[in-house]
């Protein structure tokens, strides 16, 4: 009885061992794949063929955490190429003020004429103004480009956000020949965050300013029956030569305006939409009849 017990005992041992070099054989080559693919610049993943559940659900956490920290890689990347081409392009933006402002400085210095040194001052301060506004979009657009870049959400009041934003470019549509078609309606209230909201709206008005003829209108509204939103549209008559493809409008540097004499940096409105994502919202683009809208929708409370 005693011998049978022992021979039990052995073979469960020897069960228990045989088991253990398996198990530690299959750790040390899952180990070498992960190694491998460490140092190397691969597809490959994790494999792993045998019968045991806890070495595949093993390999399938290790397969997630490659995945995830691929396709955070590729987003860094991405991010890093679309800071460079923003560089790059916005260069010629930055040249152009730089360039003219050395023109005007000498016509300045060579002018003895009072009120051609008042008019040269002046295209001189704009000129400045405009590469002051270039190089803060530049920095604000590397900034909501960062893969963690993230605002904090609240309960706002999106109908004072507007009309506060609005008032504060009275005189740039009185300077314009403007007068806004503004249809507000009172106590509306969104989840989202006002300074991206007022940034938003401030992209949108300068697209009118820009890019519209002698037509604004500006409106917020609950979004229809059925939908927990607001709804806020900004729109302008169309020029001419300046008809916008809305399918492009939110794409990095597009300008209708193919000549660039238009002070335009070409990426407010790719801004606009990054930060209507940041807070869950949606931004579209149409053309209608001879009307260029956008409207920005984000969850009411």
């Amino acid at each position: 009885m005693i011998e049978i017990a022992a021979i039990i005992l052995l073979a469960l041992v020897l069960a228990l061992t045989l088991l253990l070099i398996n198990t530690l054989s299959q750790i040390k080559n899952i180990r070498d794949q992960v190694h491998f693919i460490a140092k190397n610049d691969t597809n490959k993943r994790v494999s792993f063929y045998g019968k045991s559940r806890q070495m595949s659900g093993l390999a399938k956490d290790i397969n997630d955490i490659i995945e995830s920290y691929r396709v955070r890689e590729e987003e860094v990347l991405k991010q890093d190429k679309e800071i460079k081409d923003t560089l790059t392009n916005m260069s010629h933006d930055i040249r152009t003020p730089l360039t003219s402002l050395k023109g005007y400085f000498e016509l300045l210095k060579e002018s003895e004429d009072p009120e051609e040194q008042e008019k040269y001052r002046n295209i001189i301060t704009e000129r400045i103004d405009s590469l002051g506004e270039i190089l803060e979009t530049m920095f604000f657009y590397t900034k909501v480009s960062n893969v963690n870049y993230q605002v904090p959400l609240d309960t706002v009041e999106m109908s004072e956000i507007v009309m506060q934003t609005l008032f504060s470019y009275f005189d740039d549509f009185e300077n314009a020949g403007l007068t806004p078609d503004v249809d507000i309606d009172e106590n509306l209230r969104v989840i989202g965050n006002e300074q991206s909201i007022k940034r938003i709206l401030q992209n949108l008005i300068k697209n009118c300013l820009v890019h519209g003829d002698s037509r604004v209108k500006i409106s917020l509204k609950p979004a229809p029956e059925g939908e927990k939103a607001v709804v806020l549209t900004v729109g302008n008559g169309i020029k001419e030569n300046d008809i916008p493809d809305a399918d492009r409008v939110f794409d990095r540097f597009y300008k209708a305006d193919k000549s660039r004499h238009v002070a335009s940096s070409g990426i407010g409105l790719s801004v606009a939409k990054k930060l209507t994502d940041s807070m869950d919202g949606k931004i579209t683009a149409s053309l209608d009849n001879d009307f260029f809208n956008i409207r920005l929708t984000l969850p009411s409370v």
